[in-house]
């Protein structure tokens, strides 16, 4: 009865304004997770309803915090039910943490969306997969897959994710194809790309996009050249100190569809429950020139804008599930944690959420590839004057004096003006983001032949040996503050470049060039 008693005075409590509502919501949560025994009471059902019903007068970050919190409980199914029918970047940090037989899970996905069901089912391969995901399956894969016992892993693991994404990439390629009357997709022999994963000893287990037969059982753990074959120093190095490593050659003798040079990216991977060295998991690529680009780059680089807003969707899924593991052992939610381990995590929540900003970024240039060509007209004085508060704000956070050169002409450029804003800021948020107090960082906009060139001074921090980091921001012995600013320069350039612009350095200031508008 106290516990009832408990629930029944949070539940009459008024609730006068959006505050008082979340934090009721946040308390009416907390009671019910520790229901235990109580939670087939009548008092813990009206909670229930009151949760779902005042659910929309909580912000979604709040949702998000709750979920944290109770995440180690085991939780009645009903407040389960509730999670799984809100949103995956609330619920999946709960979800991820439950621990149900196949019954009880088919009964709370009931409630979810597919984006939450693909999210579980990921988890958890054992549950019963939905008739409409079974489908898309079969559209996808219209073979039956052959059995894999020694390649596939026992696990799950993001790489299933991943590999649904690019199955069903090229399965809309090809009809694309078909649709156009073209005489047939491209041959599995001619992809330049193949998924692959390796065991703790080094051979390779398991490749996806390419023939198996050549890369199976082949060792990744020693540098060796011998009969036209090669493994790079680099890659056994790696191997042998459990470190990622990234475009590593590697050459496969002979003819056929993967006999050539590779470029092979992987990371390591560690069993979840003792943390014992796995193996990696990991790309390869085949070197291939860039192609120039057309004078209108956006068109080319976005031939299908829908399909890669689609791919953005589905892959912001993994990693906000990433964001929610990582903050769950931060945050020491499933028990105690090493400091070391939640320092890891903690910088595994960092790089994720700029990972999600540069996936944000494809969202973004796809977004505008639909805009009209009229739309990309832009003052970047008015910009610039609308931007400088918010530049001077976060200066004066960090004590930094910023120092804007007047320019008094219009500057007209040929970008769209949610793009110009887009680049400007992060440029100019990146460069003030290493500034350290008392320094002055100085803008200024001028007009040099085809472009309107908008430059910022660089800190004492990105001058000097800092050229080279910037160019290789994964070098060895690279300070991680260092890594983020070269990351987010590249992020810029990207964008720049999908403009028909760029971003260029001198030995003392960064420079955006934005194409200029050719109509008066």
């Amino acid at each position: 009865m106290r516990f009832d008693d408990r629930l029944l005075t949070v539940l009459n409590q008024p609730a006068a304004d959006r505050h008082d509502a979340a934090v009721r919501w946040r308390q009416l949560v907390d009671l019910v997770a520790r229901a235990g025994p109580n939670s087939a009471s009548a008092v813990v059902a009206d909670a229930l309803a009151a949760i779902r019903s005042d659910a929309a007068q909580v912000e979604d970050n709040l949702r998000a915090a709750a979920a944290r919190a109770v995440a180690a409980l085991p939780l009645p199914i009903g407040l389960l039910e509730y999670f799984a029918s809100d949103s995956l970047a609330v619920s999946a940090p709960v979800l991820a943490a439950a621990s149900l037989d196949p019954a009880q899970w088919r009964t709370v996905l009931d409630k979810a969306d597919e984006e939450t069901r693909r999210f579980v089912q990921t988890l958890h391969p054992d549950i019963a997969a939905a008739p409409q995901s079974d489908l898309t399956e079969e559209l996808i894969e219209a073979p039956p897959p052959e059995p894999e016992v020694e390649a596939k892993p026992s696990a799950p693991s993001l790489h299933e994710v991943v590999a649904r994404i690019e199955r069903r990439r090229r399965n809309r390629a090809v009809q694309q194809t078909s649709d156009r009357g073209l005489a047939g997709a491209a041959p599995v022999s001619a992809a330049g790309l193949f998924r692959w994963e390796c065991g703790p000893s080094g051979e390779i287990a398991w490749v996806e996009g390419a023939p198996r037969g050549p890369l199976i059982g082949r060792s990744i753990a020693r540098a060796q050249d011998q009969d036209g074959d090669r493994v790079s120093e680099e890659l056994a190095r790696a191997f042998a100190m459990r470190a990622p490593f990234r475009d590593a050659s590697l050459i496969v003798a002979g003819e056929g569809a993967v006999a050539g040079e590779w470029k092979v990216s992987g990371v390591p991977a560690f069993e979840p429950a003792d943390g014992r060295f796995a193996g990696y998991r990991g790309i390869a690529l085949r070197e291939a020139p860039a192609p120039k680009a057309a004078p209108d780059a956006l068109a080319e680089s976005l031939p299908d804008p829908d399909s890669l807003r689609e791919l953005v969707h589905e892959i912001k899924t993994p990693l906000n599930a990433i964001i929610g593991f990582a903050e769950i052992i931060d945050g020491q939610l499933l028990g105690p944690a090493d400091r070391g381990y939640r320092e890891r995590a903690a910088d595994i929540v960092a790089q994720a959420r700029l990972l999600l900003g540069a996936i944000d970024d494809l969202d973004f240039a796809a977004k505008i590839h639909s805009a009209s060509k009229e739309s990309r007209r832009v003052d970047l004085v008015e910009l610039l004057g609308g931007v400088a508060g918010s530049l001077k704000d976060l200066a004066a956070s960090r004590g930094v004096e910023l120092d804007f050169a007047r320019f008094r002409q219009s500057a007209i450029a040929a970008v769209e003006p949610e793009l110009a804003d887009r680049l400007v800021y992060r440029l100019g948020a990146a460069v003030i983001g290493r500034a350290q107090s008392g320094e002055r960082i100085r803008l200024s906009l001028e007009h040099v032949g085809d472009h309107w060139r908008f430059a910022i001074t660089r800190p004492p921090a990105l001058r000097g040996s800092a050229s080279a980091l910037l160019a290789e921001p994964d070098s060895p012995g690279a300070d991680k503050a260092d890594a983020t600013v070269a990351l987010q320069l590249r992020l810029v350039r990207g964008l720049a470049r999908v403009a028909g612009g760029d971003l260029t350095m001198t030995p003392m200031a960064f420079a955006l060039l934005l194409p200029a508008s050719r109509l008066a």
